[in-house]
């Protein structure tokens, strides 16, 4: 993989397929803008789309009965969104907010598929990345079945921390403490406690919205307590 298609993340899917159709493609593309607070797709939706986060972040989210709302992720630029509904046809799973100015980039339903089917190597990626998020919704799962709110805040920093792979010591634009509670299902002052405890342990260090780890080392012991295995069988 070349340097032009790590920083186009997951609309590197382009770079694997035929120059001819990667042409064509490109040319049907269209470019999104979406202001911060902006509902970009709705869960429910009968739309079919992929988009590919170019510029600024999102925030996927679903909606209880009585209005609360659930964090499911935070996507930045190079992410890929609604490829289940284009992979399925059924309607969108969780709704998409621009969690600030995006700029997105759009592909039909036929054009992501058409990219799939030409390409072994195409399809080998689009396997690979859906095994990493059932991966990822599996701990999800686990952490909200087996463990407390402490040790449920230690992962979700955990995983702030280790970001895509590389392990980030400062998180410029870090959650507030009531998004933080809707990510792992509590509320907002049990984070806030929690937090405080954190930064008196002197493991992290709060700078208005911006976060920084001190001693991620000790978060990771944190975490392998909690969940009784390593860190490394069991990712953050």
């Amino acid at each position: 993989m070349d340097i032009e298609q790590k920083r186009m993340g997951d609309q590197g899917l382009l770079f694997l397929i035929d120059p001819t159709l990667r042409s064509q493609v490109e040319a049907r593309m269209r470019t999104v803008r979406a202001p911060r607070g902006r509902t970009i797709f709705s869960v429910g939706a009968h739309a079919t789309d992929v988009m590919f986060v170019v510029e600024g972040e999102v925030q996927v989210l679903l909606y209880s009965n009585n209005g609360r709302e659930v964090s499911v992720r935070d996507l930045g630029p190079g992410s890929i969104l609604g490829e289940l509904a284009a992979l399925d046809g059924k309607p969108r799973s969780a709704s998409v907010v621009a969690a600030s100015d995006v700029r997105l980039r759009m592909m039909t339903r036929e054009d992501f598929m058409a990219c799939v089917e030409s390409s072994p190597v195409a399809a080998l990626w689009l396997a690979r990345r859906l095994a990493l998020e059932v991966r990822r919704l599996t701990e999800r799962v686990f952490e909200l079945s087996a463990l407390n709110v402490q040790a449920r805040l230690h992962c979700e920093l955990l995983r702030m921390a280790r970001g895509d792979g590389a392990v980030a010591t400062r998180i410029p634009r870090a959650p507030t403490h009531a998004e933080l509670a809707n990510r792992i299902g509590t509320h907002r002052e049990a984070v806030t406690r929690e937090m405080r405890s954190l930064a008196q342990m002197n493991i992290i260090r709060n700078h208005r919205r911006s976060l920084e780890f001190l001693d991620i080392p000790e978060l990771e012991r944190a975490v392998f307590r909690a969940v009784g295995q390593s860190v490394e069988a069991h990712p953050a």
